[in-house]
């Protein structure tokens, strides 16, 4: 098959992104003629050896811009016509989410070329999650925030459900992914997990009193509620390890933890390599993610790989990831105390912490690259008949 691959932006290091280029990557090795492209690639902020690997292309020419520099790249990709030349040769497209989605739609009325949909969430500037008082957002998701106001959510909202609808196919990042577009536009499909590589040994051995969370530094990743959990901890506290590209938001979460008294506890690294991630992964004794309505969340499995337990709330896409009880737990939503209570439990029942570092191996390797590729590779095939 030739298969083109459209994702909204290689632009940070997060798990759609790496969803993306690891498909690419793997349906080449099955013999597939696969190129990727994306209105916009920063190789200096998105898995540069990935990047590397896979080669992508952007949509269309861009000027440099000093500002909005994201934005005006995705709305320029999804209105001009120049970019969907470059899709045409191919047997399907495999939009990851919007703009990629009415990319997909433009291309497949103009030139008849059928398009799948992988969707990790809804629309976030048409669905918001949940709101954060005194928040920061990134000037480029504040303008089309913007841009939205102006032309309407009803109009954005029908042009979302149109070319959602329209897809020949819709494969759903998690079940709590697909529960939402059914609500929503009552649409269905396939879940496909998003997958990882098990690390070549994993020990439970040479812990240390730490607790790690890799997550962009974005308001709407609750990273505060951590810090929260983390000042309700009993007895000697562990340090906390805060993994992920520093942004203006994270000031904020400084001037939080001063405020909670943490700052000999809390290590902000900034970016890190995979390399070092694992170490920290395997360093660690926790896996804390507190983000809301988490549509799947690749940190807690990539932690369990490592024979890292992971406690994360009992809500969304994140507890798909977690085995509540054995290979971590689920906490009450959004009890901070209930969180601290089971992080507590992790940290100091030594016993129980063994069993759930052993299960915790075992359910992350079933998450795997095989599995979603074969999966991905069904769906495509039956819709180039």
């Amino acid at each position: 098959m030739k298969i083109n691959i459209v994702h909204i932006g290689f632009f940070y290091s997060g798990g759609g992104e790496r969803v993306a280029l690891e498909q690419a990557r793997l349906l080449r090795e099955r013999g597939h003629k696969v190129k990727v492209f994306a209105p916009i690639i920063r190789d200096d902020k998105c898995f540069p050896e990935l990047l590397k690997k896979v080669e992508p292309e952007e949509l269309i020419t861009h000027f440099p811009s000093p500002i909005f520099r994201e934005a005006i790249a995705m709305i320029s990709s999804a209105i001009l016509p120049i970019g969907i030349r470059k899709l045409a040769d191919c047997d399907v497209l495999l939009c990851h989410s919007q703009p990629s989605m009415w990319i997909g739609y433009r291309t497949n009325k103009l030139l008849g070329i059928p398009y799948v949909g992988y969707l990790h969430q809804p629309t976030t500037f048409i669905y918001r999650r949940p709101e954060v008082a005194g928040s920061w957002a990134k000037g480029d998701f504040l303008l089309l925030d913007g841009l939205l106001g102006v032309f309407g959510k009803r109009v954005a909202r029908n042009l979302d459900r149109i070319c959602h609808k329209s897809a020949n196919r819709l494969i759903f990042n998690s079940l709590w992914t697909k529960s939402l577009f059914e609500k929503m536009y009552g649409l269905s499909g396939e879940v496909c997990y998003p997958a990882l590589e098990m690390p070549s040994k994993s020990s439970s051995e040479n812990r240390e009193n730490m607790i790690i969370t890799a997550s962009r530094h974005y308001p709407w990743k609750r990273i505060d509620l951590a810090f929260q959990v983390m000042s309700l901890l009993k007895g000697e506290k562990p340090q906390f390890i805060v993994v992920g590209d520093h942004t203006p938001h994270t000031q904020t979460l400084k001037k939080i933890v001063a405020k909670l008294g943490l700052q000999p506890y809390v290590n902000f690294t900034g970016f890190v390599t995979n390399t070092m991630l694992d170490y920290l992964y395997a360093r660690s004794s926790a896996y804390v993610q507190t983000s809301i309505h988490e549509p799947f969340g690749l940190g807690p499995l990539e932690a369990q790989s490592h024979g890292t337990p992971a406690v994360v709330w009992g809500d969304a896409g994140v507890k798909e990831t977690v085995l509540n009880g054995e290979t971590g737990f689920h906490a009450k939503p959004y009890s901070i105390e209930d969180f601290s209570s089971k992080l507590s439990i992790l940290l100091s029942d030594p016993k129980l912490w063994k069993k759930m570092s052993h299960e915790a191996t075992i359910w992350a390797s079933s998450f795997n690259w095989e599995s979603h590729i074969d999966l991905l590779e069904q769906v495509l095939e039956e819709e180039t008949k």
